[in-house]
């Protein structure tokens, strides 16, 4: 081969590998992160080249359109807010007379199902008739985001993260599915703790360093050998709740219970080990 067909070869080359990188740019991730519900969310997301312009959005209108519906949903199951709609149902004398708004109604709804099933492991009411939804607000607002970028706004792969409860769909930008890691605190940091693939699925995870008052509110007190309990879940609300239930057993009968039940389930005890029901992997 002469030096001239060898440099055009190259080239040849050269450009394929462009256009190869290229194809892999055609549809770029986006993303954006705030605050809300007392912490930290991240929302990534798949842009072809005319999404923004076919949904007449922005991203930083995309962006806005979820943190309205993050603080539309604040404004109902908050029990930080006085003037939340759940604030105001606790306050009111006459709570069968007190109108629910349809997303109230589904928490409350979802909850006594889960307190049904766990036998009161997960029980939003305390003080007597007065309820908190904490300890499952967090996943229904990520299913409601998720619904939203999905069935609204068609976008084909995505992951919404809200202080460790996520949700995902699609592949991420690399072309492989999501992988997350279940968060291990300091104190605990010669752990190796599990990661989890998902994909049109969620995960939820409860334990003592992420939201105390929840739990002890859900479980009316406890004290086991649980650092942390995970729930993979297509519902992030259903996932949320579970995991809170199934931390507040224990391990052993949380174990027996995912299994009878044969939810996805990842136990962190205080000791460092880690016990997996399926789909789990380090």
């Amino acid at each position: 081969m002469t030096r001239k067909l060898f440099i055009v070869a190259l080239l040849l080359i050269a450009g394929v590998l462009i256009f190869i990188n290229k194809g892999g740019d055609e549809a770029p991730y986006h993303s954006f992160h705030g605050n809300i519900f007392g912490t930290r969310y991240k929302v990534q997301y798949q842009a072809h080249k005319k999404l923004h312009k076919k949904l007449g959005l922005t991203p930083n209108q995309l962006k806005q359109q979820v943190e309205n519906e993050f603080q539309r949903i604040d404004n109902i199951a908050s029990s930080w807010k006085a003037d939340s709609e759940i604030s105001r149902f606790n306050r009111s004398a006459a709570k069968d007379d007190f109108r629910l708004s349809k997303e109230l109604s589904e928490i409350i709804a979802l909850s006594e199902e889960v307190k049904a099933s766990t036998d009161g492991a997960f029980d939003i009411h305390y003080r007597g008739n007065e309820i908190d939804v904490s300890a499952i607000a967090k996943g229904y607002a990520v299913d409601r985001i998720c619904d939203y970028l999905g069935e609204e706004l068609h976008i084909d792969a995505f992951l919404v993260d809200i202080g460790g409860e996520i949700k995902a769909k699609g592949k991420n930008a690399k072309g492989k599915l999501w992988t997350v890691a279940i968060y291990i605190p300091p104190s605990h940091a010669h752990v190796k703790g599990p990661h989890v693939e998902l994909s049109d699925t969620s995960i939820a995870t409860s334990g003592q360093y992420f939201k105390p008052d929840h739990i002890k509110q859900a479980g009316h007190g406890i004290s086991n050998d649980l650092l942390s309990s995970s729930v993979i879940h297509p519902s992030n609300a259903t996932a949320d709740a579970l995991a809170t239930a199934l931390f507040v057993m224990g391990s052993e009968a949380g174990l027996a219970w995912a299994k009878e039940h044969k939810i996805r389930a990842i136990f962190i005890k205080t000791d460092g080990t880690v016990i997996e029901t399926m789909g789990a992997k380090r």
